[in-house]
C-alpha cells in the first residue's frame, strides 16, 4: 500500500516539504523489510518512484538520508508512548510501557534498528539519536516523579536511564523467542514496570520521600 502510494504522489507536484515526506515514508515502508545498512539511495528511490538524484538533492548523502529515517522512526516511537498528563502517575508508567512493548511487537525490525543499531553504533550522529531517545523518557519519567514531590538527583536519574536499557535489553530478548516460548505480554509489562520502581527506589535517599511517593502512583508498587 505504502508503495502504492508513493507511486501515485512521485508523478505529483509536491512542495519541497511534502516530497521530503514522501520520500521518508517509502523508506520507512522498506526498513520494515530489511536492516537499516539495506536501506540504499537506489533502492529508496525506486520504492518512492523518484531518481536517485533528487534523494542525493534533498538528503546528501546515502548516510544522512539512513539518519534521517533513523530519526523520523525515533519520532514515531516517542510519539506512541507519549504520556497523558491525565493518568495518575503510575498509569502513565504502565501505558507507555504498553505503547511501547505493541509498537515494536508490530514494528520489531523498525525497533532493532533504532535501538540496537543505535546502541552499538560507532557513527556519534546514530549514538546521540539514542541517547536523546533515552533522555525523553527520562524527562517525562523525572517530571512526573518531581510533580508527585520526589527531589530530582543525579541518582535517579542514573537510574532512570538504566531502566530504559534493561527495558530494551528485555523486549528485545523477548521478540527474540518462539512466539509459543514468550511469557504472556502483561506479565512482560509487569517486569518492565516493577524494575522501574524498584531502580527509583535504591537511587532515593530518603526512604520517606518514596513512602510519600507510592500512594500518588496509583497502583501498588
Amino acid at each position: 500500500m505504502a508503495r502504492i502510494e508513493s507511486a501515485r504522489l512521485a508523478g505529483a507536484r509536491l512542495s519541497p516539504t511534502d516530497r521530503k515526506v514522501q520520500i521518508l515514508a517509502a523508506a520507512r515502508g522498506l526498513l520494515e523489510r530489511r536492516p537499516i545498512d539495506a536501506l540504499s539511495v537506489e533502492s529508496v528511490a525506486e520504492e518512492a518512484g523518484v531518481s536517485p538524484g533528487l534523494l542525493f538533492h534533498y538528503f546528501g548523502s546515502q548516510r544522512k538520508l539512513r539518519q534521517a529515517v533513523l530519526r523520523a522512526v525515533a519520532d514515531e516511537l516517542l510519539d506512541h508512548v507519549r504520556p497523558d498528563p491525565a493518568l495518575s502517575l503510575g498509569e502513565q508508567l504502565r501505558s507507555g510501557i504498553e505503547a511501547f512493548v505493541d509498537q515494536v511487537s508490530r514494528h520489531p525490525s523498525v525497533y532493532l534498528a533504532v535501538v540496537r543499531l543505535t546502541s552499538t553504533s560507532g557513527n556519534p550522529e546514530t549514538r546521540a539519536l539514542h541517547r536523546a531517545i533515552r533522555a525523553t523518557f527520562t524527562v517525562w519519567i523525572t517530571d512526573g516523579l518531581t510533580g508527585a514531590g520526589l527531589p530530582p538527583t543525579p541518582a535517579v536519574d542514573l537510574a532512570l536511564h538504566g531502566w530504559q536499557a534493561f527495558v530494551e535489553e528485555v523486549v528485545a530478548a523477548w521478540l527474540d523467542q518462539p512466539a509459543g516460548d514468550r511469557m504472556p505480554r502483561a506479565d512482560l509489562v509487569d517486569l518492565c514496570e516493577r524494575g522501574c520502581y524498584q531502580l527509583v527506589m535504591l537511587a532515593v535517599d530518603d526512604p520517606g520521600h518514596w513512602e510519600r511517593i507510592v500512594p500518588l502512583l496509583g497502583r501498588r508498587a
